[in-house]
């Protein structure tokens, strides 16, 4: 039987925006017809979590094909959100927030959880990506 409550957590910040790649192959429910547009990849909003940051923001230079170093900064959150989370998600963090913008889900997201004595998620730890 699946979880269907999260587990609490407070968090100072607004709700951020979790959007998932539209494709064809997948079915996507358009919540509040909300869709943004990505280097021509078009996200569908998959709704609003609760998230605080767990790692200071960390501005470091990559090359990603070759050439001239790239800025880029990474950041990790967590949430308590049980919704499914996927490598290339966009999280649009609020405005609000010294972290607003948006931003990209890497490799490395762990889940945390208790025995209650059932399994039960508690929080889910993103490691973000800085998209500009």
């Amino acid at each position: 039987m699946a979880q269907k409550n999260e587990f609490p957590m407070w968090s100072p910040h607004e709700r951020a925006k979790h959007f998932k790649r539209y494709t064809g192959e997948l079915p996507v429910e358009l919540k509040d017809s909300e869709t943004i547009t990505v280097e021509d990849n078009r996200y569908a909003l998959n709704g609003k979590l609760k998230w605080i940051e767990t790692t200071s923001k960390e501005e470091n230079d990559e090359q990603p094909l070759g050439g001239l170093l790239v800025p880029n900064t990474y950041v990790t959150i967590r949430t308590n959100s049980l919704k499914t989370f996927a490598v290339g998600d966009i999280i649009e963090l609020p405005k609000s927030s010294p972290l607003g913008g948006l931003w990209i889900i890497q490799d490395g997201m762990t889940t945390d959880y208790t025995y209650t004595p059932k399994q039960v998620q508690t929080y889910q730890y993103l490691p973000l990506s800085s998209l500009g």
